[in-house]
């Protein structure tokens, strides 16, 4: 029994191993594991930001500047970067662009809160003034948004690749990606998963070729498929060509040779039948999920038929979208009002780890409901650096004809939404004035990160913008060398921004709310 001073035995709920961390001890805990992260992220950030190189526990590496590329493949194992993760990750998923700058916010928000909890301000009064500011600024957000036109959308695309390792050839890329929009636009609902990327064997850096179509890689059935066909009438098959294979073995009872010949001419009739069909319907290609039979398949290609089996139910939707072809499950039910039409398909042989296969390019569809970037390049690091910085492009381009409403870049509006929280706070008289005031120079830490990158004085840079802001116009920002200018192309779309806000805040009042870490592994 252990000595308690004549009291009760001491009672324990946890291992000996389990350690607990309370009152001030973890709050510093987690507002130095948020401070951790942010400088991770701060020297990436911007037109101006460096790259971090990635190795990898497999032996990989990569090199990127894109946060969500960093964010997805840092192994951490504190409960605030795990928290960190999870904000880049509901940032990338939401608006693609703006991770970076998401995590830096919710890490000045963070430190910021660690300052007033050391002057002994309780967490929740800061949650109240977290809270109270950032409906102040998304209401600023509202106020000082505009409608995107036509040509808005092209430096939407290009500011969402400006940093990247695209910067230099972006006016091509921007263009590439708006052309995409507006064709999706035009055809189907306007969203990022209708533009796919794709892997090019071209050798040539920054390669980017926009496919009207479909790529996938197969291999052939045999050597003599055309390997290239115009204006191609095409029929889905969801299942197999020729014969379902049974389920379960049977056996059949042929009783003399007549019945035998019966059968196996009935055998040559079926598939007979099955490839006159196919033919008679002037088709150019059958493509199938299942099977097909040696038979139907040499019979096809003999009447220089395209054919392909093998495919899985995913890469025959996305082939119904670019043709229009309706999805048949039999042979029998095919007609010529379920066809599609493909205005090329074009084989390109590719080794891949010492295996020959085939890129199968469905291009030149008009109706198309996808449309593909087949990107090339010098190596692989560089190819899929250039498909990342793609995909922020058309999410973010996607994202602001959705919402149709945009902001001007540069730290724009986080300097003049930090102005309107502290004039906001000036009416305050309860102590959430002070949460307020540091969630208004939370907000200046996005330009003071683009004017430290680009080399120049942070603190400098923040002064003059937000004094310009207040007595010349409410259009400048922090150009790319740093200088305060007039933001006329950086622009993002409303909804990314607004998203970042909102999420940051959520996640730094969760951790902030947060009184005991209890760790079982005593770390």
């Amino acid at each position: 029994m252990t000595d308690n001073g004549g009291g009760p035995p001491q009672v324990r709920i946890l291992r000996p191993e389990t350690s607990v961390t309370s009152e001030s001890a973890i709050q510093e805990k987690l507002i130095g594991a948020a401070s951790i992260f942010a400088d991770l992220l701060r020297p990436t950030y911007g037109p101006m930001g460096l790259d971090k190189m990635l190795y990898k526990s497999n032996g990989q590496a990569a090199i990127t500047n894109d946060g969500a590329k960093i964010v997805s493949e840092l192994m951490v194992k504190h409960p605030t970067a795990k928290a960190f993760v999870s904000l880049g990750k509901s940032q990338e998923s939401a608006a693609g662009d703006g991770v970076t700058g998401c995590i830096l916010f919710a890490g000045a928000l963070m430190y910021e809160a660690g300052l007033l909890i050391n002057k002994g301000l309780h967490p929740l009064v800061i949650v109240e003034g977290y809270r109270e500011a950032s409906d102040i600024t998304i209401s600023k957000l509202d106020e000082i948004a505009y409608e995107y036109n036509g040509d808005d959308l092209l430096n939407v695309a290009k500011t969402a690749l400006t940093g990247k390792v695209t910067t230099n050839n972006s006016e091509k890329i921007s263009e590439l990606v708006v052309k995409a929009v507006n064709q999706i636009k035009s055809s189907s609902i306007c969203e990022s998963e209708n533009i796919l990327m794709a892997k090019s064997s071209n050798n040539t850096p920054m390669s980017v070729e926009l496919i009207n179509g479909l790529i996938i890689e197969k291999r052939l059935h045999l050597d003599k498929t055309p390997s290239e066909l115009k204006n191609c009438k095409i029929a889905l098959i969801n299942g197999e060509l020729g014969f379902r294979t049974p389920s379960r073995d049977s056996e059949i009872e042929i009783n003399s040779p007549e019945e035998l010949t019966q059968f196996i001419e009935s055998e040559d009739k079926q598939i007979e039948q099955i490839s006159n069909k196919l033919v008679e319907l002037k088709i150019n290609a059958v493509l199938t999920t299942g099977e097909i039979n040696k038979e139907i398949l040499h019979h096809l290609l003999s009447n220089n038929i395209f054919v392909l089996g093998g495919l899985s139910s995913q890469e025959l939707v996305n082939i119904s979208k670019i043709s229009q072809a309706v999805m048949c499950p039999r042979i029998e039910d095919l007609s010529s009002e379920e066809l599609g039409l493909i205005g090329r398909i074009k084989t390109e042989t590719i080794n891949k780890d010492g295996e020959t296969s085939k890129r199968i390019i469905f291009d030149e569809c008009k109706n198309t409901e996808l449309i593909t970037f087949d990107v090339g390049g010098s190596d692989d690091l560089a190819v899929e650096e250039t498909i990342r910085s793609i995909h922020d492009s058309v999410k973010s381009t996607c994202l602001a004809v959705q919402s149709k409403y945009l902001l001007k870049g540069g730290g724009n509006p986080h300097s003049l939404a930090s102005i309107a929280i502290k004039l906001a706070a000036d009416a305050k008289k309860g102590r959430e004035r002070l949460g307020m005031e540091a969630f208004a120079r939370a907000l200046e830490t996005i330009p003071a990160t683009l004017a430290a990158n680009a080399g120049k004085s942070s603190l400098d840079s923040v002064i003059e913008l937000r004094s310009r802001l207040k007595n010349e116009s409410e259009d400048l920002g922090v150009g790319i060398d740093g200088n305060i200018i007039t933001i006329d192309s950086a622009i993002e779309p409303k909804e990314s921004l607004s998203h970042s806000i909102i999420s940051a805040t959520e996640t730094v009042v969760g951790l902030l709310r947060v009184d005991q870490l209890i760790s079982a592994r005593g770390d």
